[in-house]
């Protein structure tokens, strides 16, 4: 049976991803250099402006509701099964005519359809422009991509709905629970892998200071849904059983030079030393799983680097022989960071728990399933993970796993 915890939990997620969605929004408007950028719905009679943003010029304001016959909205979805140009709408035969052309006055437009997750028109997305901007290609490209994504997110938004009604019909809802994670992470990862790829094109054109901050907020917004997803998407998978473990010979050497490897971009980029010791050079090859390995220490390697701003992550690897041919190796993944609130360190593996969110308010993303997730994979691979100290200098996490060896 679906329990009323775990709607509440998609309830979260439901608007964590909306505020980001916006976020990420109200940033590409400003890679448009037009004045005011704005996400309207549109049912059978009338149009509602639901967010706008103007840079200069005040041309619209959100909660504006105006009838379909006046309505550039409508025009969008009644005109065009893509994007509706009009490079000057005082002359355009579709709107000059318009009142709505004298309220908005004269300007470029450019308007792509949102569809909902059935194919309907939900509205569209809009740029207005008073000094008759003339978009560019990548201009449309980008407020498709956006449109790609929001129509995904409405699709979430009424699948969410939907498990509110039935969740007494404990079957269906808990084949519903397996599967829903799994889709909206495959349904959201493709519009966002465009808007993603998109920011990478726009990179490698010529762009001032100001739009290049914004291109690198819409990539780190984009970067840290996906994270978030592949995150709900593991702990789905946790609860519903489906977890299985490989068995392959692996060196834990290989495996820390991966991770090291994956995130030196990040740490250069934030001015970090990240690094590794080892206890000792000889280490046997070992057997299990280097996958499930590999995204506990991603994880931890992850955290530090997100909550260190000055100094380092330092990862201390150590192996202790066992009996029966067994070797326990154990990293500690020490950062010189903002620490743990210690009223807080009880909540840390639990699930969705956001230890900094108290204090820091939306600076720090996820979905606080991390810990949760590290913690689930080395009890699967008889092992533990724990948190060895916190202070105002720094955290250390370390985690065990015990493997046969292959001397």
């Amino acid at each position: 049976m679906l329990k009323t915890e775990f709607i509440e939990v998609l309830s979260v997620i439901s608007h964590k991803l909306y505020t980001s969605a916006t976020d990420v929004m109200e940033t590409a408007s400003k890679l448009i250099p037009a004045n005011t950028f704005c996400i309207a719905n549109l049912d059978s009679l009338s149009t509602k402006v639901l967010k706008s943003y103007n840079r200069e010029k005040v041309m619209l304001v959100e909660g504006l509701v105006v009838d379909n016959e006046e309505s550039y909205c409508a025009l969008v979805t009644e005109h065009a099964q893509g994007p509706l140009f009009i490079d000057n709408n005082l002359t355009h035969p579709l709107t000059k005519d318009m009142d709505a052309t004298q309220f908005v006055g004269g300007c470029s437009f450019i308007g792509v359809p949102i569809r909902n997750e059935k194919g309907e028109f939900y509205g569209s997305l809009c740029s207005f422009d008073h000094n008759f901007y003339q978009y560019q290609k990548r201009d449309v490209e980008l407020l498709i991509a956006l449109s790609a994504f929001y129509t995904n997110l409405l699709d979430m938004e009424s699948t969410f709905i939907q498990f509110k009604a039935i969740e007494e019909q404990a079957t269906r809802m808990l084949e519903e629970k397996n599967n829903l994670l799994a889709v909206l992470s495959h349904e959201i990862r493709t519009p966002m892998n465009g808007v993603i790829g998109m920011t990478s094109l726009l990179q490698t054109t010529e762009l001032s200071d100001e739009q290049t901050l914004y291109v690198d907020v819409i990539e780190k917004s984009g970067s840290n849904l996906l994270a978030m997803m592949d995150h709900i998407l593991d702990y789905s998978k946790m609860e519903a059983g489906t977890i299985t473990l490989e068995n392959s010979p692996f060196q834990i050497r290989d495996i820390i030079s991966h991770v090291l490897q994956l995130f030196s971009a990040e740490a250069e980029k934030k001015g970090l030393k990240l690094h590794a010791i080892f206890g000792s050079e000889a280490e046997p090859a070992l057997l299990g799983d280097s996958n499930k390995i590999c995204q506990i220490l991603t994880n931890l390697v992850g955290n530090a680097l997100k909550f260190t701003e000055h100094g380092e992550v330092c990862l201390f690897v150590q192996n202790n022989a066992d009996l029966e041919d067994k070797v326990t190796f154990s990293v500690e993944v020490r950062d010189t960071g903002i620490g743990l609130p210690i009223e807080q360190k009880d909540s840390l593996f639990r699930s969705f728990s956001q230890i900094h969110e108290r204090h820091s308010p939306g600076k720090y993303s996820g979905a606080g399933l991390g810990l949760s997730i590290c913690k689930q994979l080395a009890e699967l691979m008889n092992g533990e993970v724990w948190l060895k100290d916190t202070s105002e200098q720094g955290s250390s996490f370390v985690f065990a796993i015990p493997c046969p060896a292959v001397w």
